[in-house]
Formats: C-alpha cells, sequence, structure tokens
C-alpha cells in the first residue's frame, strides 16, 4: 500500500502525512511507549524526505528530520469517485486516516484533522469543501460484527465524530469495504461520504 501511495504522493494527487507525536507534549514519551508497545514493529524512525507537497515543491529543513509515526492522514486530489475530488471546483478528499489505537481517545485524531482541514484551505489548495468516506454509524455499533472480524470495538463512532466537526451526508453505499472475517464469512461494511465547506 505504501508503494502505491508513494507514486500518488509524486504525481501530487495524493498529500499524505505522518501524524508524530509533537516534542513540546509533555505525555509524548509515555504515548510513544504505549504505541510500540502495542505496534513493536512500528518502532523504527523514519526521515523526513518529502520534496513536494500537493504537487507543489516543498523546501525539506537543513537538518533533515526523524520520527516515529503514530498515524498518518492524506488530502487527495484525484479519487475514483468524483464525489469526493476535484480541484477546479476547491474539492479534495481526506483520506487514509488512521491514529494507532494505544492513542485513540487522546485528543490526536482531533489535532490531526484541525491540521489538515487548516492546510487545506492555505495554498496550494486553498480548498472551499473537504469531503471523506467513513463506516455507517449503526455498523461502528454492532459489537458482534467486530467480535467476528477480530478487530477491537472502536473507542470512537466514526460518523458522530465527522458530525460533530460540521461534516454532513450526503450519500449512503451499503457494500463499500468488503472484509472477511475470522471463519473465512464476508462482510459487506456500509459506509456514508460526508462533506464540510471550510469558506
Amino acid at each position: 500500500m505504501v508503494e502505491k501511495w508513494r507514486g500518488l504522493q509524486r504525481d501530487g494527487k495524493m498529500a499524505i502525512q505522518w501524524v508524530v507525536l509533537s516534542d513540546d507534549d509533555p505525555a509524548r514519551d509515555s504515548n510513544l511507549a504505549l504505541h510500540i508497545l502495542q505496534f513493536p514493529a512500528e518502532k523504527e524512525s523514519i526521515l523526513d524526505s518529502a520534496t513536494t507537497f500537493g504537487g507543489v515543491p516543498r523546501k525539506l529543513p537543513n537538518t533533515p528530520r526523524s520520527f516515529i509515526p503514530v498515524g498518518h492522514i492524506s488530502l487527495d486530489s484525484e479519487n475514483p469517485d468524483p464525489s469526493l475530488a476535484d480541484p477546479s471546483q476547491g474539492l479534495y478528499c481526506i483520506t487514509t486516516f488512521y491514529i494507532s489505537r494505544a492513542l485513540q481517545g487522546t485528543g490526536l485524531g482531533r489535532a490531526a484533522m484541525d491540521a489538515v482541514e487548516g492546510k487545506a484551505m492555505q495554498e496550494p489548495l486553498c480548498a472551499k469543501t473537504l469531503a471523506l468516506d467513513t463506516i455507517a454509524r449503526e455498523f461502528c455499533l454492532d459489537k458482534e460484527a467486530w467480535k467476528a472480524l477480530g478487530i477491537p470495538f472502536p473507542k470512537v463512532n466514526n460518523q458522530d465524530w465527522y458530525e460533530r466537526r460540521g461534516y454532513k451526508v450526503y450519500k449512503r453505499v451499503e457494500h463499500q469495504y468488503p472484509q472477511r472475517d475470522i471463519v473465512g464469512k464476508m462482510w459487506h461494511i456500509p459506509a456514508v461520504f460526508m462533506k464540510k465547506s471550510v469558506v
């Protein structure tokens, strides 16, 4: 997946950003330890080497910075669904949003969304509308489904969380996210598509 993202990033179609704990955060070391404890394969630092953002050259810091990501979020100018992205209309979509399960509920997701929404409104994107898709509310509440899929029950109902941020549902797709459970049964998880004006 990362290889696919790399090509889209270089083409300016995707603007993926790593979510990183701030050096100023007093809980940084303890939160990083929690993340690494739950995901030991993600303990290696990576180097800040992105030379573009949104297809526009980006100045790298004089001293390259290394960091351990605890999530990622992207602001995309292209999507197979044209209702999600159309730069000519100032429409961009937020995709690949993930916060380490070890750190969900700490405010990190809110901070990442605040940052990406702020970035979207600035040059070079100058977004007018942001769109995204997420798991429909009732599936988020289905504890048996999550158990069957072998995935921890989510701490937050995504649809409700985005609605609190001002996103509104404009369409629904019943079979958006196919997922096979631990006994081989296929689940077709419903999604809602949401938009928010940022002008």
